[in-house]
């Protein structure tokens, strides 16, 4: 219980650089820019960093409406459980009760990919209208949903209404105003 009100009340400071991201993602033909990266600490505890990506940063269209991607690199230990449950409870808390029930299976499906992150490790979630909704953990992929809904409703659980974080929100959305 405690590790999940961590992952999903994280406070980001601007103490220290989150920039241990690379400044752009090959993607087939296309490529993704690193639009902002920022730590993410809850009170003294550091817990990793976050980068968005975009084919477009300075582009203020909806978030999905191109290829997206969050990188996270934890500097402490989560259960797939923790991750599972966290983005469930920020699912429903974001959408509508209809709109939840028409995605719960498939974001459940999506879940089950969810692995046990230790220190230095890198997920990266990832969302085209092209290949869906896409998960993977230091660069092998673990799960992917071709439910569109799913796809564009996913990253609610950082960018929507009642996100996990609003500050991190701002910090990240930040990057695609400059």
């Amino acid at each position: 219980m405690i590790k999940r009100i961590l992952f999903f009340s994280l406070i980001p400071f601007h103490l220290a650089s989150a920039n241990s991201f690379e400044s752009e993602i090959k993607l087939g033909d296309s490529t993704l820019q690193q639009c902002s990266a920022v730590p993410i600490k809850v009170m003294l505890f550091n817990l990793g960093d976050v980068a968005l990506y975009r084919e477009q940063c300075s582009d203020d269209t909806e978030l999905t409406s191109q290829p997206v991607q969050l990188s996270f690199i934890y500097k402490r230990s989560f259960d797939a459980e923790d991750f599972q449950k966290s983005s469930v409870k920020l699912l429903q808390r974001n959408l509508d009760d209809d709109f939840f029930k028409s995605i719960e299976m498939a974001l459940l499906d999506f879940n089950a990919g969810y692995q046990k992150a230790e220190e230095g490790d890198r997920y990266d979630i990832r969302y085209s209208a092209e290949s869906g909704l896409l998960l993977f953990k230091n660069g092998q992929q673990l799960s992917q949903s071709d439910d569109a809904q799913l796809g564009k409703a996913y990253f609610d659980i950082w960018f929507g209404k009642d996100p996990f974080s609003n500050g991190m929100k701002e910090d990240l959305l930040a990057g695609l105003k400059n």
